[in-house]
């Protein structure tokens, strides 16, 4: 079986872990956590960025960082992983579900347009698959009004919009290291800090609500409580081995890359034929071959894709359910009929394998796998 995912590691991980255990500081925000972060500083050409032990948390200081409460309204797409909705609803404010674009499964910027009240605090665009959201058109429909922009940047690093990096684009930016992730740590994130006025009451929040990091550099004699926060940062251990992936990030990508190249090259003849949407990748828009997938001309023919590529060894899935027609999107008072586009993608999407450790030749034989399997010749 080829699996839909297999974790990268670079084999330079449990050096830097036994460096861990040498140094015996194991507690976080150490010599580890500030070297993984200085490389994501510099990748991602900005001042500041904060580990955090994944990106759920990344997105939960986020939320209490643009201040979010009861009374507030945050649009978040309803064709994304759990935690985007729900690291906003911890802070006790109003999640609002939005419907995704068919041609790119992310937010409908006119539909975005239309849910904002005067009550919207925050946005919350996915860069779904490494793409890169429409953020122009984000711009457009807020409009100047003094709404946060969260990017939920989980998929996405690596990737760029004009030349500039994913999740710097708003106020903060959130990064995933799971691993299921192009580079990981088993389980860690980042937050990116887009404006330096943020930067000192992030340290607070990221330090349980105190200001320790004030007492480390020197400022203050001693640390106390001194805001609501949590413990948002990984240990020294998630660091180290996360500090190894990141110093091969070049050339994981450019492998991922050329890996999603062969499969849009094998398979762009689907489209010709009526048959399946690619994903839709434009000059304006560098990717990190994060993942490929397709959106089928109906769900019938999704799952005869699926069911067969499956049964030739071949892991494919099917992504997300949508979060209005969850249980927890049902008891908030939504229903399936609510967002029809998003339903209607989310039945027809399906995921190819794509990992690093995956070969030019086994993309081509999933490409000629599904060509017999829809019956178009290669």
């Amino acid at each position: 079986m080829i699996l839909f995912n297999e974790p990268y590691l670079t084999g330079r991980e449990q050096d830097y872990i036994a460096e861990v255990f040498a140094l015996r500081d194991f507690g976080g925000n150490g010599v580890f956590s500030r070297r993984a972060a200085c490389l994501l500083e510099k990748s991602l050409g900005k001042s500041r960025v904060l580990l955090t032990h994944s990106c759920t948390a990344a997105l939960e200081m986020s939320a209490l960082l643009c201040g979010l409460g009861p009374g507030d309204e945050v649009i978040v797409p309803s064709y994304t992983f759990c935690t985007t909705a729900s690291a906003m609803l911890r802070t006790g404010a109003r999640v609002v579900f939005c419907e995704i674009d068919a041609e790119t499964q992310m937010m409908d910027m006119a539909d975005v347009a239309a849910r904002i009240t005067d009550r919207t605090r925050a946005i919350v665009p996915v860069h779904y698959a490494g793409i890169a959201a429409d953020m122009d058109g984000l711009k457009t429909a807020i409009g100047g009004r003094a709404i946060y922009i969260i990017e939920d940047a989980a998929q996405a690093l690596g990737s760029t919009l004009d030349g500039k990096p994913l999740g710097t684009f708003g106020r903060f930016g959130c990064f995933s290291f799971h691993q299921s992730k192009n580079l990981h740590a088993g389980l860690a994130g980042a937050l990116v800090i887009c404006d330096p006025s943020d930067e000192g009451e992030a340290f607070c929040v990221w330090e349980r609500g105190t200001n320790r990091q004030q007492f480390i550099d020197g400022m203050v004699d001693k640390y106390t409580w001194v805001a609501l926060g949590s413990s948002f940062y990984p240990t020294e251990l998630q660091a180290a081995m996360l500090l190894a992936q990141l110093e091969r990030q070049d050339e994981n990508t450019a492998r991922r890359v050329a890996l999603f190249e062969a499969y849009h090259e094998g398979l762009v003849t689907l489209e010709r034929h009526g048959l399946a949407q690619l994903p839709r990748v434009d000059e304006r828009r560098s990717v990190n071959g994060h993942a490929f997938s397709l959106i089928f001309a109906d769900a019938a023919l999704r799952e005869l894709a699926r069911k067969q590529l499956n049964a030739a060894g071949y892991q494919a899935q099917f992504h997300y359910i949508p979060l209005h027609s969850s249980p927890m999107g049902l008891s908030m008072g939504y229903r399936a009929e609510d967002l029809p586009v998003t339903e209607d993608i989310a039945a027809r999407g399906l995921r190819l394998p794509l990992y690093y450790q995956m070969s030019i030749d086994t993309v081509r034989r999933i490409t000629s796998t599904l060509l017999s399997i829809l019956g178009v010749p290669a």
